[in-house]
C-alpha cells in the first residue's frame, strides 16, 4: 500500500477494492461460519508467509487476508463477486474439516504413513507432526496446502453451486494467461496446482491427487496423495529440494488455534461441573441421610481432582495463547474492523482504506491501571448532575400541537378544505387529507460523545494556586511571625553513593503517599464525570445519545471503544464502561471521527450533534509522512470535521489544552469549537454547546 504523499498506481476503474467490500465480505463471512472475521489486506500477513497462489489470500482464526486489489475480470461485478469466491475458500479450510486432523487417524488410515516412524512430539500440532514424518517436511507443507486447497474447492462449489460461475470464469482467465513456471520440484508442485485448478497442464504429481476431488474425499484422502507425492521422489530423477515458498499462516498454527478453542470449551465443560458438584455437596451437607455420611467428602474428593484438572488446563490455555499472540499476532477476537480514508494535505488526494479502525466494547476490569469504582464515579457527579438534570427539564418540551392536513384527526382543517374546494373547481385531484389532530411535542435528537482516551488524559490535574496571606505577616512583605519550619534532618550514618533515596526523609510513609497520589485527580477523571453529568441531563429530555472512546497506535490499529450505544438504554452497564474508561495510546481523530459519522447516520434523526472531548491535538506514530509533523493530523480531521458537516452533522470540539486555539482555529470553525482554561469546567461547557447546537 501507499506510503502518505507518494502518487499510487492507479488500477482499472473495473477493479474492485477491498476497502470498498470490506463491510459486506464481513458480513457475507459471518453469515458463512457463524462468527466475525476480520477482513484485512494480504500485506497484513505475518512476515515471510506470502501466499504465492493466483488468489493472494490467506486466513487465520479471526481474519481472511485478501488481495488490497482485485482487476482479474472486465468488469466491477465480476470482481467484487471474486473476493467473495476468494472468502468462501478460505473458509471452507475450517468447514470441511481441514483442521478437524488426528494424526492417530491418519497413521491408522494410511498404510503407507504408518511404515515411517513416528516423530517425537511435544505441544505441536497434529499437522506439524504429520509434516514431520517426512525427510523433507517445507515440502509436504506445500504439496499438503495445494491439495487440501483442490479438495476445500470442490467441497465448496458442491455445497454453494452459485459459486461454480465464478469459479469457471476464474479458470478461463488462467486459460487466457501464459504461465511461467519454476525448474526441479518446485516446479512441478506449481504444475500440480494448475492441473488440479482445471488447466491443461501435466504434472508427475497429479496422479497421486486426483481423488482428493471426489464428493466423500475429506482431510486424511489429501494427507494421502501427500504421502504419496512424497514417497514417488525416491523414484523422482533430479535432486530432491525443498520450496522455498509459505502458504501465509502455516496450517499447523491454524490447527492450534483451533485447538485452543476446543480446550476453551473443555474449560467451560469443567467450570460447569465444579459448579454443579458444589451445589450437590451444599444439598447433601444440608440434607444428610442416614448411612451416607460420606457421601459430601467423595464429592468433595471429586471437586479436587476437577479443580486440580481445570487449574492445569487454564495454564496450558494461557501458554498456547500466548505462543500464538507471538506467532500470528493479537487476534482481537472481541472486536470489530473497519477501513477508512485519510486525507493526505500533502498531495491533496484521500488514502483509500489507509486506516483500520478496531470498534469494541468497554468491560470493567479490576485489573486495569486508571479505572475506578462505578459506585465511586456516580458519587462524585451526583451534586452536579442534579443541577443539570433539572437546568435540562426546565426546557424539555412539553405539551401538543396541532399538526395538519393528515388523513384522519379530531377536527377539519380549513385551509385543507379551501384548498381542496379551489383544486374540485379547477378540474384537479384534491388532497384528502383535509384533517387536523393534536399531536404530542417530541424532540428527534441524536448525539455522540466522542471522548479522547490517549495516554495524556492520564496527567495529573494543576492545582490552582492559593493566595492565602501568612495569619501574622502582611501582603506588604513584612516578615511573617509564624514559626519557621524545621530543618530537614541530616541522614544518619555515612552516605551510601548506591542508594538512590539515601537522601529520602527514613520516616518516608509510603502508603501515605499511595493514597495521597489516588486522591488527586487527572483528566481522565472529568472527561468521565463531565459525560456522565451529560447522560442524566439527556435522559431527562429523551434524547438518543452515544459515547464512545477512541485512542491507538498506527493506522492498522485506531480504537473506538463503546460506552454507550446510540439508542441503548442507560443501565448498570453503561456505568461501569464510563467507568472503565482508561488512558490508552495515541490521539488518531480523523478515523474515530468518520467512525462517529456513520454511527450518527445510522441513527436516522432529524438532528444530529457530534461533540469531541479532547486534551490536545491529534497526533500519532505515523500520522503524516514524518513522525512528529503535526499539521498533517490537524487537517486529516479538518477535513473529516467538513466531511461530518456535509452530512448535516452539527459538530463541536472541547479541549482541555490552553494551547488549543493554535490548531482548533484551523480544524473547526470559528464557533465550533471551545478552550477552557480550567479542567473543572468541562462540565459546564458541555452542557453550553449541547444547549447552543440543538437550539434548546
Amino acid at each position: 500500500m501507499d506510503s502518505p504523499s507518494q502518487t499510487p498506481t492507479e488500477p482499472p476503474e473495473s477493479a474492485a477494492h477491498l476497502a470498498d467490500v470490506q463491510r459486506s465480505l464481513a458480513l457475507f463471512a459471518e453469515g458463512i461460519a457463524g462468527r466475525y472475521h476480520h477482513i484485512r489486506p494480504a500485506a497484513d500477513l505475518p512476515d515471510g508467509n506470502p501466499d504465492p497462489a493466483h488468489d493472494s489470500a490467506s486466513h487465520d482464526a479471526g481474519a481472511l487476508y485478501l488481495p488490497t486489489v482485485i482487476d482479474w475480470f472486465p468488469t466491477q461485478t465480476l470482481n467484487e463477486a471474486a473476493y467473495r469466491l476468494t472468502a468462501l475458500y478460505q473458509l471452507g479450510f475450517r468447514e470441511f474439516g481441514t483442521y478437524r486432523f488426528d494424526i492417530a487417524a491418519a497413521r491408522d488410515r494410511i498404510a503407507a504413513l504408518r511404515l515411517r516412524e513416528p516423530p517425537a512430539a511435544h505441544r505441536e500440532s497434529d499437522i506439524a507432526i504429520f509434516f514431520a514424518h517426512f525427510e523433507l517436511p517445507e515440502l509436504a507443507r506445500r504439496l499438503f496446502h495445494v491439495i487440501e486447497m483442490a479438495r476445500v474447492r470442490a467441497a465448496v462449489v458442491r455445497r454453494y453451486p452459485g459459486a461454480d460461475r465464478y469459479r469457471r470464469a476464474l479458470l478461463d482467465v488462467r486459460l487466457g494467461s501464459r504461465q511461467a513456471y519454476s525448474d526441479g520440484i518446485a516446479g512441478e508442485v506449481e504444475r500440480l496446482e494448475a492441473a488440479l485448478e482445471g488447466l491443461p497442464v501435466v504434472s508427475a504429481f497429479a496422479l497421486h491427487a486426483g481423488s482428493v476431488a471426489d464428493e466423500n474425499a475429506d482431510v486424511y484422502d489429501s494427507a494421502a496423495a501427500v504421502t504419496a507425492c512424497m514417497d514417488s521422489l525416491d523414484f523422482y530423477p533430479e535432486e530432491s529440494d525443498e520450496s522455498g515458498t509459505n502458504e501465509g499462516p502455516q496450517l499447523e498454527w491454524l490447527q492450534r488455534q483451533t485447538r485452543l478453542e476446543d480446550w476453551d470449551e473443555d474449560l467451560a465443560d469443567l467450570d460447569a461441573k465444579l459448579l454443579s458438584l458444589a451445589v450437590a455437596e451444599a444439598l447433601e451437607e444440608g440434607e444428610a441421610v442416614a448411612g451416607e455420611a460420606d457421601r459430601p467428602g467423595e464429592l468433595r474428593d471429586l471437586g479436587a481432582d476437577l479443580a486440580a484438572e481445570r487449574d492445569a488446563l487454564k495454564r496450558r490455555i494461557e501458554m498456547e495463547r500466548s505462543t500464538l499472540a507471538r506467532t500470528l499476532g493479537e487476534q482481537r477476537d472481541d472486536a470489530r474492523s473497519f477501513l477508512y480514508d485519510e486525507w493526505d494535505c500533502h498531495s491533496q488526494r484521500y488514502l483509500h482504506g489507509w486506516c483500520r479502525l478496531f470498534e469494541e466494547r468497554l468491560h470493567t476490569d479490576a485489573n486495569a491501571l486508571g479505572g475506578r469504582d462505578p459506585d465511586e464515579l456516580l458519587a462524585a457527579v451526583r451534586p452536579l448532575a442534579h443541577a443539570v438534570r433539572r437546568r435540562f427539564e426546565q426546557i424539555r418540551p412539553s405539551g401538543y400541537r396541532r399538526q395538519a392536513k393528515v388523513s384522519d384527526g379530531d377536527e377539519l382543517d380549513l385551509d385543507s378544505i379551501v384548498a381542496a374546494r379551489s383544486d374540485l373547481r379547477v378540474g384537479v385531484s384534491p388532497d384528502e387529507r383535509v384533517y387536523s389532530r393534536r399531536e404530542r411535542l417530541r424532540r428527534d435528537v441524536g448525539a455522540v460523545f466522542l471522548v479522547d482516551l490517549s495516554a495524556s488524559t492520564d496527567d495529573v490535574l494543576e492545582e490552582p494556586p492559593r493566595e492565602e496571606p501568612s495569619a501574622r505577616g502582611s501582603a506588604r512583605g513584612l516578615p511573617s511571625l509564624e514559626e519557621p519550619e524545621p530543618p530537614a534532618l541530616a541522614p544518619s550514618g555515612p552516605q551510601d553513593l548506591r542508594d538512590p533515596y539515601f537522601d529520602e526523609d527514613e520516616e518516608w510513609d509510603f502508603e501515605a503517599r499511595r493514597v495521597e497520589d489516588a486522591e488527586r485527580r487527572r483528566i481522565i477523571d472529568i472527561q468521565r464525570e463531565a459525560v456522565l453529568t451529560m447522560s442524566g441531563a439527556l435522559e431527562a429530555i429523551g434524547d438518543q445519545y452515544g459515547i464512545y472512546g477512541f485512542s491507538g497506535y498506527g493506522r492498522d490499529c485506531v480504537e473506538f471503544f463503546v460506552a454507550k450505544e446510540l439508542g441503548q438504554a442507560y443501565d448498570r452497564n453503561v456505568l461501569e464502561a464510563l467507568a472503565a474508561m482508561t488512558p490508552k495510546r495515541s490521539t488518531r481523530m480523523g478515523p474515530a471521527i468518520r467512525h462517529a459519522v456513520r454511527k450518527l447516520e445510522a441513527a436516522g434523526t432529524a438532528l444530529k450533534v457530534l461533540m469531541i472531548v479532547s486534551d490536545g491535538f491529534p497526533q500519532d506514530c505515523d500520522y503524516g509522512p514524518e513522525r512528529g509533523e503535526h499539521e498533517y493530523g490537524v487537517q486529516d480531521t479538518a477535513k473529516a470535521l467538513r466531511e461530518a458537516e456535509a452530512a448535516g452533522i452539527e459538530t463541536f470540539c472541547v479541549t482541555v489544552d490552553r494551547s488549543g486555539h493554535d490548531y482548533l482555529r484551523r480544524m473547526c470553525p470559528e464557533d465550533r469549537y471551545m478552550v477552557i482554561e480550567e479542567s473543572h469546567e468541562l462540565p459546564d461547557a458541555l452542557e453550553k454547546a449541547y444547549r447552543q447546537l440543538t437550539r434548546l
